[in-house]
């Protein structure tokens, strides 16, 4: 079967939209020419396209957004493949943007079946299928190997009835099938497709980190259960930590490096550090076989301790993204995220002294926000004198606990999709502060901190 997997052009008032790999779609400003935007590499897509050649289908991986490619120039592109299907995986602030370009793409190859994929298709497949009568299929969930299931069952004219995590219809009626279990063996898959991408355009530079960086993943999943968390509730739907073989892990890793010329990597698992033994065995690797290129991760605060970023250290590991959210503790409580704040605190000083550079994230908005618990944020980052630093409004993404809550409540001001961009608008209120008000206190942030 020929099968196009697509991370679509998404352009709106200037600003360059993010969207496949990323836990938290949003759009940017682009940057001057000569500097690197940030750019997260899209996971699930390049796995689900190397598994589908795993099964003999012809199939051509674009990242539009990576390319710079306009609508104009995909669809040139996928009209000379003559894909018999296009997977295409599509987020909430993009998707109207996505369904628009999707009509495009069949008036250059008419008759070909569509499936959609990635949180928004997997929280609305009904929906999705009942409004829009082009859309095929839908995926729902953690995708590569419903996507692959469904390709052979569609080449050879078996029932979609027995394929696990997809919707669509038959004789009139919407048919979704049983939910998919989250891939339990991670080192099932092959190593994600790379090779027909632009590799030296994804980037995630934070703190300094060199270019070109690689993104890798090492674990999947996270058995915390913060409310506004993405992936966990929309993509994976169990609360289930995985990890792959170190060993192959670093396989991989060494491959990058020697074969690509990186010059740093980014593990951009959900959460790194959740398993000690897991880590240690990625730096007894890593430094076993002497590789020297520096490292950084995402991870928890207050898992850490003084061992584990010790042997981190040892290995050549340069930075660590903290998600810390706010510095009121109240706050974190009440979206379920329940941090020790002390124990991040003590953290992130270790990890500094240590000559690990430190990213904290932040989210405005989040229950029981106020100006007091703003206060103690700024207070947090005075006092840890981090390397960089990110701000996101907090943003209730259908599918997860954070937007039911919020609904109910009427703290959503918002439900056109395209407002749902968690770097550029504000569509929630706490019972302290109106969205005008957070939005107020977010530009000061990005003023005093020296990021607009």
């Amino acid at each position: 079967m020929r099968i196009v997997l697509l991370n679509l052009p998404w352009r709106r008032q200037g600003r360059s939209g993010v969207r496949a790999g990323s836990r938290w779609p949003f759009t940017v400003k682009p940057l001057k020419e000569g500097k690197l935007q940030y750019l997260p590499f899209p996971f699930f897509l390049a796995y689900a396209a190397a598994l589908l050649k795993q099964y003999d289908h012809t199939v051509l991986l674009l990242d539009a957004i990576a390319e710079g490619m306009d609508e104009a120039c995909l669809v040139k592109k996928v009209r000379s493949f003559m894909p018999e299907l296009i997977v295409i995986e599509t987020s909430t602030p993009s998707f109207d943007n996505d369904i628009t370009m999707i009509k495009g793409l069949l008036r250059a190859v008419p008759g070909c079946l569509i499936a959609l994929c990635g949180p928004h298709a997997s929280v609305y497949p009904r929906f999705i299928l009942e409004g829009y009568d082009f859309i095929s299929f839908i995926l729902i969930g953690e995708y590569e190997t419903s996507l692959a299931d469904l390709a052979e069952a569609v080449s050879h004219g078996q029932p979609l009835q027995s394929v696990p995590g997809v919707a669509f219809r038959k004789a009139g009626r919407i048919v979704i099938t049983a939910r998919r279990k989250t891939l339990g063996d991670l080192d099932s898959l092959p190593w994600p497709e790379r090779a027909s991408l632009p590799l030296y355009n994804y980037n995630d530079g934070f703190a300094g980190l060199a270019q070109p960086n690689v993104q890798m993943q090492s674990s999947r999943g996270c058995p915390f259960s913060c409310t506004f968390c993405l992936w966990p509730q929309t993509m994976y739907f169990e609360r289930k930590y995985r990890m792959r073989d170190p060993v192959k892990v670093i396989d991989e890793m060494e491959f990058l490096i020697r074969n690509y010329r990186f010059k740093a990597v980014y593990f951009d698992d959900d959460l790194f550090n959740y398993d000690k033994k897991h880590v240690h065995g990625i730096c007894r690797e890593i430094k076993c076989r002497g590789i020297a290129v520096p490292w950084a991760v995402m991870a928890r605060a207050d898992l850490m301790d003084t061992a584990m970023l010790s042997c981190m250290a040892q290995a050549g590991l340069y930075a660590v993204k903290y998600g810390i959210e706010s510095a009121d503790q109240r706050v974190l409580n009440a979206c379920k995220k329940k941090m020790n704040l002390r124990k991040s605190l003590q953290a992130i000083k270790l990890t500094r002294k240590l000559g690990i550079k430190v990213h904290l994230t932040f989210c405005l908005g989040l229950p029981g926000e106020s100006k007091a618990s703003i206060k103690e944020t700024r207070e947090f980052i005075q006092a840890v004198e981090p390397d960089s630093l990110q701000f996101s409004f907090a943003t209730p993404f259908p599918g997860t606990e954070y937007f039911s809550s919020l609904r109910e409540s009427g703290g959503i001001k918002s439900y056109a999709w395209p407002d749902y961009d968690g770097n550029q608008k504000c569509i929630i209120r706490t019972d302290a502060l109106t969205n005008e008000e957070l939005k107020d206190e977010w530009d000061a942030l990005n003023r005093h901190y020296n990021m607009q």
